[in-house]
């Protein structure tokens, strides 16, 4: 066996999490949008965050390195104030892949953070983002288009705002998926100054 063929792979992506009351409020909502569309996958209450960079398929033993580049990176960044309010979808309303509550507050700093993220995430060798960062929350992946009427409707009309909690910390998630869902474990954190 080769080198390269012994190197064990990973699937990781980079969050900021959520603080455990408002993972309870999105939840709630959760509970409240599921009965309105049968083709959509929602987002369990703990694995709720929000994504600064996808990894995809990664060596494990290069988390380290990415730590430290993290590490350097956000010296000096100070937490974000950030609330989430309002819903909406990827693409877009008309063709929605993917449910999502927005943030507001510091977005612009959260936008900064991303991208000292993907500068991190390119020292440590990586490269770059398939998309670019919009702060947002995913809660739900629409697997089968049929039926969301009465979903978009409620999205549309629907207010959800929490309140304001702080972005203290990124966290390197590792991603195991399961016919239960995706399984998160944190392979390390950098806190926020």
């Amino acid at each position: 066996m080769t080198d390269k063929q012994s190197k064990t792979k990973i699937r990781a992506f980079i969050a900021a999490p959520l603080p455990g009351n408002l993972k309870r409020d999105v939840d709630k909502l959760i509970v409240e949008l599921k009965p309105l569309a049968s083709g959509v996958t929602w987002v369990k209450a703990e694995n709720l965050h929000f994504t600064l960079r996808f990894l995809g398929d990664i060596e494990a033993d290069s988390v380290p390195r990415l730590r430290q580049a993290l590490e350097s990176g956000v010296k000096g960044f100070s937490p974000i104030n950030i609330n989430l309010a309002g819903l909406g979808c990827f693409p877009n309303m008309h063709r929605p892949r993917v449910i999502w509550v927005a943030a507001s507050g510091e977005t612009e700093k959260m936008k900064e953070l991303a991208g000292t993220v993907e500068a991190a995430c390119k020292l440590a060798g990586f490269g770059p983002a398939d998309k670019p960062f919009a702060p947002h929350l995913t809660i739900g992946r629409v697997k089968f288009p049929g039926g969301l009427a009465p979903l978009l409707e409620k999205l549309e009309g629907a207010h959800f705002e929490t309140e304001q909690f702080v972005v203290d910390r990124i966290v390197i998630y590792k991603s195991d998926l399961t016919p239960r869902g995706p399984i998160y474990t944190s392979l390390g954190e950098v806190g926020l100054e």
